[in-house]
C-alpha cells in the first residue's frame, strides 16, 4: 500500500509484526489508524499512561476484570469506510476512517497499521460460531475494497418496498448479499449470513500481552 507522502510502507516504519497484524511507528504518516475501546479501572492511573493488556494477561497476573471469556487479544476495530487518507493530521486520518462522531468517543486507543499486512475477521462470528472465526480472515486492503463495493451495492437496494431486496452480510466473505423480502423480514439470512453491516463489526487482533503507550498514536480518556 501506498501511505502518506506517496511513498511505500518500509521495514524501517515498523514497530511489531506477527502473523497476524502488522504495527507501525506511530509517528509514521502511512497506513491507517484502528481503534479500541477500553474501561478505564476506578483508583488506578490512566491507562493512557499504562498501556492496554489482553485479558489472558490480566488472568496471569491475577487481575479480575468480571469478563467470562479470556481472550489472547486486544480487540481493534476495522475501518468503516474505504476512502483516501487524509494524512494531514491524526485527526483527519481517523475521521477519513471512521468519520466525524467516532473521533470524540472516549475512552479509546489509537494504532497504525500496514492493511497489506494487517488481517482482518468477523467479529459477529465469535457470538454464533468462535470455531468459525478463521473462515473470515481476510487481508485489511482485501476488506477495504470488499466493503467499498458493499457500499455501492447497499445504495441500489432502497426503497426496500421498490427493490424487493434486502442487505444482508456474510461474515466469512464480508460481501453484502442482497437477498428477497418476501415480506417477513430478515427471514431468509441465515448463517453465515447476518443483518448487521460488516464495516462496523469487523475488527483485527493484537496479540502482544501488555501494548504499551508507546505504540499508541493517540489515547483519549
Amino acid at each position: 500500500m501506498i501511505g502518506g507522502a506517496g511513498e511505500p510502507i518500509i521495514e524501517s516504519d515498523i514497530m511489531y509484526q506477527d502473523d497476524l497484524v502488522c504495527i507501525l511507528k506511530p509517528e509514521v504518516k502511512k497506513g491507517i489508524i484502528v481503534w479500541s475501546h477500553f474501561t478505564q479501572p476506578a483508583k488506578m492511573d490512566s491507562l493512557c499512561k499504562l498501556g492496554l493488556k489482553t485479558g489472558k494477561q490480566l488472568q496471569s497476573e491475577g487481575i479480575d476484570f468480571y469478563r467470562s471469556k479470556i481472550h489472547p487479544y486486544i480487540f481493534f476495530r476495522a475501518p468503516y469506510y474505504s476512502i483516501d487518507i487524509d494524512y494531514t493530521s491524526v485527526e483527519t486520518e481517523i475521521i477519513s476512517s471512521y468519520g466525524e462522531k467516532d473521533i470524540r468517543t472516549e475512552p479509546r486507543v489509537f494504532i497504525r497499521v500496514d492493511p497489506d499486512r494487517t488481517f482482518v475477521f468477523s467479529s459477529e462470528i465469535r457470538i454464533i460460531n468462535e470455531n468459525d472465526i478463521k473462515k473470515s480472515k481476510k487481508y485489511m486492503s482485501n476488506y477495504l475494497r470488499i466493503i467499498s463495493q458493499n457500499a455501492k451495492i447497499y445504495e441500489t437496494l432502497f426503497p426496500l418496498t421498490k427493490t424487493k431486496k434486502q442487505p444482508a452480510y456474510n461474515l466469512f466473505s464480508s460481501k453484502i448479499i442482497p437477498i428477497s423480502n418476501d415480506g417477513i423480514h430478515y427471514a431468509n439470512i441465515k448463517y453465515p449470513l447476518n443483518i448487521y453491516p460488516i464495516e462496523r463489526n469487523s475488527e483485527i487482533l493484537v496479540s502482544i500481552p501488555h501494548l504499551t503507550p508507546d505504540y499508541f498514536v493517540l489515547c483519549t480518556s
